[in-house]
């Protein structure tokens, strides 16, 4: 499995960028799994910290450990609010917000969806949609357009059946597997 660092997969994936989250709120509680600071093996400076923020809400910061200013990406922090916009079928997904001014100054739409899975050994993989599980983009806007309403009844359909949710995520996109590098938080 390809790894990727995290910033640039979030970041720079943009056909996978949305003007809205898929809902205007959380539709269940946190999963108390992702709190802690994670970080990839293969980038040992790279660490995600997830945190709670409310009741049902999450703050992600990602700092890449460079301090380069000129860097492509800035000086490697970026900040991310998230909440589950879960399915009914079980599928648990993430609207994330690209909170940070570097996101905005590129010019990327404010709202990623994620999905996650844990492996057996406790180590985290954070999933970008795959385009073949959506409607059809707008050409000149991609997936910043359609609204949220068409993007939900794809994914009803899309995970209706087994089949379709092993489709929902595409594997070369796959985030991770992080592990963990510290203990969890308190909630």
């Amino acid at each position: 499995m390809k790894r990727l660092l995290l910033v640039a997969a979030l970041l720079g994936l943009a056909a996978c960028h949305f003007g809205e989250p898929l809902l205007p709120e959380p539709n269940a509680d946190r999963d108390p799994r992702l709190l802690g600071v994670w970080h990839n093996p293969d980038s040992p400076d790279d660490v995600l910290t997830i945190t709670a923020d409310g009741a049902k809400r999450y703050r992600f910061a990602y700092d890449s450990g460079n301090k380069d200013p000129a860097a492509e990406y800035g000086q490697g922090k970026v900040n991310l609010a998230a909440y589950h916009a879960d399915l009914p079928s079980g599928v648990r997904l993430l609207c994330v917000e690209l909170k940070d001014a570097k996101a905005k100054a590129l010019g990327l739409p404010p709202w990623l969806i994620l999905g996650y899975a844990f492996d057996a050994e406790g180590g985290l993989t954070l999933r970008m949609l795959d385009e073949a599980a959506l409607p059809e983009p707008h050409a000149e806007s991609g997936y910043t357009k359609i609204p949220r309403k068409t993007v939900w009844e794809q994914l009803l359909k899309q995970t209706a059946t087994p089949e379709g949710r092993a489709r929902l995520f595409d594997p070369s996109s796959d985030l991770g597997p992080l592990t963990r590098k510290a203990a969890r938080p308190a909630p």
